[in-house]
């Protein structure tokens, strides 16, 4: 089986350039900024024996009163990989597009200039915490430089569709009503590209410092009254309601996007070397079954045939492996985030990142469209919690608790910090358990609990 070695182990790197003078400096490791960890306690965090539980200091107050809390490792890495960001965004319109705007539509209201959005961002991170911190630190300036772009369009108080050239003059818009574009896309399409430009970003950035390792995302855009929930990688957002639970996030991982990547490698097989087989066995094929008729599938299948097993099929599937345990070339289980720019299959030159997509999948909900009470939440989690937490575990927990704390003002950083308590456990011996007596999850875990009360239609 292929191992899980980076680009540039020692036995092969070669000597980086030196960094250019203006060259940005590296990334020193830290906590969230809100957490105001100073130098003694990032020591004391890093007890993997202890695990200890970090939430908001009771003077620091996010943005909607949003609770936040998180924990280290069991140990399969050196530092928490998870970072996290929550902040608001103020978009400004900028001189250089208003002519072209009042020349498209005279009559509209120039005079809102501003517009407040707000951002929750958690990234979890692999092969070392720096892509994960890089992407903390520069996704939300991406984004709204992305948004700043069309500002004269998402600022437009009209429900007419986007106009088809923003530089269009003479009075004489037009708009794409045959494909029936609405701001939402455009917004959508804004999230996309700044995703896009924050990876260019960090490839540069890690180029220049010889870094390596990749992150996943997920992200909350809060922007005239709706979520924006951008999904790259295996974390989850859900809406807890009474007796109810919205999924707002999809998880992308090798086991869900097996068709896109061997697609990919049906198109580009060179991509696959002499290494690998874009297809997909129940097992290894062996030597003995060539000749035999055996189960496979393919890109253009989510069901299993028989084929004839070949030579070829020796070659060590490009998605192996069941459940959370299916992996890329051997080597890395999520497809989609920041960074991985170098990192390749070990002991070949087979780069990984070709499979994998920085591309979120962006999904919005209406707050307009619901009514909330004040036990209604939104969280958002790393796979550290829901690795042992379902949906359902997490609406049990958040219902009850709130409910027993509905005086609390601290309340939803509490719960923030109880889930994370319970997905981390208690430790036993070596290891850390359940109160079933299961495992618990050895994962970092970050928890953002966003409260929803008066956010809805006519709650």
């Amino acid at each position: 089986m292929f191992g899980r070695r980076r680009a540039g182990s020692p036995s092969e790197k070669k000597s980086p350039a030196a960094p250019a003078d203006d060259a940005p400096p590296a990334a020193v490791y830290s906590r969230p900024h809100f957490l105001h960890q100073s130098a003694g306690e990032r020591s004391r965090i890093l007890d993997r024996g202890v695990r200890p539980v970090l939430f908001l200091p009771r003077n620091q107050r996010l943005a909607w009163n949003t609770g936040y809390a998180e924990v280290i490792n069991a140990g399969k890495s050196i530092y928490n990989e998870d970072q996290a960001t929550c902040t608001p965004i103020i978009l400004k319109r900028r001189v250089s597009n208003v002519e072209d705007w009042v020349l498209l539509c005279p009559s509209e209201d120039m005079q809102n200039d501003e517009i407040v959005a707000t951002y929750w961002g958690l990234f979890d991170g692999h092969g070392g915490p720096m892509a994960a911190i890089q992407t903390s630190k520069h996704l939300h300036h991406c984004i709204k430089d992305q948004l700043e772009e069309i500002f004269d369009v998402i600022s437009n108080p009209s429900s007419i569709p986007p106009p088809m050239h923003l530089e269009e003059h003479k009075g004489k818009a037009r708009y794409a009503k045959e494909k029936n574009i609405s701001i939402e896309n455009v917004i959508k399409g804004a999230v996309e590209i700044a995703f896009k430009k924050c990876d260019e970003l960090i490839a540069q950035y890690q180029a220049l410092h010889n870094q390596m390792g990749g992150c996943t995302a997920l992200v909350v855009l809060h922007l005239q009254g709706k979520f924006y929930v951008a999904s790259a990688g295996d974390s989850r957002a859900i809406v807890v309601q009474k007796n109810k639970i919205l999924p707002l996030s999809n998880e992308f991982t090798a086991f869900t996007e097996r068709q896109r990547i061997q697609h990919l490698a049906f198109l580009k097989p060179e991509l696959l070397g002499e290494e690998f087989t874009r297809f997909e066995f129940p097992r290894r094929v062996k030597r003995n079954d060539i000749g035999k008729k055996i189960l496979y599938r393919d890109y253009f299948m989510s069901g299993w045939s028989y084929k004839t097993a070949e030579e070829d099929d020796l070659k060590y599937p490009l998605i192996h492996g069941e459940g959370r345990q299916t992996r890329v070339m051997g080597t890395i289980a999520v497809t989609r985030g920041f960074g991985d720019h170098q990192l390749m299959v070990y002991d070949t030159d087979l780069h990984i990142k070709p499979f994998l997509s920085c591309t979120p999948e962006v999904t919005v909900f209406d707050l307009g469209q619901h009514e909330f009470g004040q036990n209604d939440v939104l969280v958002m989690a790393t796979d550290g919690l829901w690795d042992v937490m379902s949906n359902k575990d997490v609406e049990d927990a958040a219902e009850k608790f709130l409910e027993d704390q509905k005086h609390e003002p601290r309340r939803f950083t509490m719960l923030a910090q109880y889930l994370v308590l319970k997905a981390r456990g208690i430790p036993q011996n070596i290891d850390w358990m359940l109160e079933d007596g299961s495992f618990a999850s050895p994962d970092d875990i970050s928890v953002f609990v966003i409260p929803l009360h008066n956010l809805g239609g006519t709650a």
